[in-house]
């Protein structure tokens, strides 16, 4: 009897652990890093949207992605902060990832003012997406969105989630 107990105790474990806890595998807790700064994603991708966050893959400190329930509206969000980038700085990383996307499109990158420490915003990239980074305090947010849904632009939505997750960020 005690050895089934305790099989019976092993298999609830593993059943519990399941594949979100294995490294860069997704899972729709709110506790991701990414998602989290967020908030509620039902005001951005409309009831019955979905996430899912990735902690920890490469040198990110955690990615999420989000789809509207119709799948005309999604984005994805990564962070990085200076201890996930292992002695890169933000600054060099936000470098980085901008001269990429300038080199991705005819359309010049742009400031965004009032966006954490510093902004730019990529418009007209591959997919029809726009993509933001913001840089506030140790930490740097990239984000990616697309629009398929009439009553929002892709750089709309971007925008959108680049206000909500600036507010927390600390």
């Amino acid at each position: 009897m005690r050895h089934i107990f305790i099989v019976t105790l092993a298999a609830l474990a593993l059943a519990a652990c399941g594949k979100a806890g294995e490294h860069g595998a997704a899972s729709v807790s709110r506790d991701d890093p990414s998602c989290a700064l967020i908030g509620d994603a039902t005001a951005l991708f409309g009831a019955g949207a979905q996430h899912f966050g990735y902690p920890g893959l490469d040198t990110m400190a955690g990615t999420c992605e989000f789809i509207s329930a119709d799948g005309k509206r999604s984005a994805d969000i990564i962070s990085y902060t200076a201890e996930s980038l292992h002695g890169v700085t933000p600054e060099a990383q936000m470098q980085t990832v901008t001269t990429a996307w300038d080199a991705q499109t005819e359309t010049p990158l742009a400031a965004i003012a009032n966006l954490g420490d510093a902004a730019q915003i990529a418009t007209d990239l591959p997919g029809y997406q726009t993509q933001i980074a913001f840089r506030k305090g140790g930490t740097l947010v990239l984000i990616s969105a697309r629009s398929g849904d009439e009553s929002i632009t892709g750089e709309q939505l971007a925008r959108n989630m680049a206000t909500a997750a600036a507010a927390h960020v600390r």
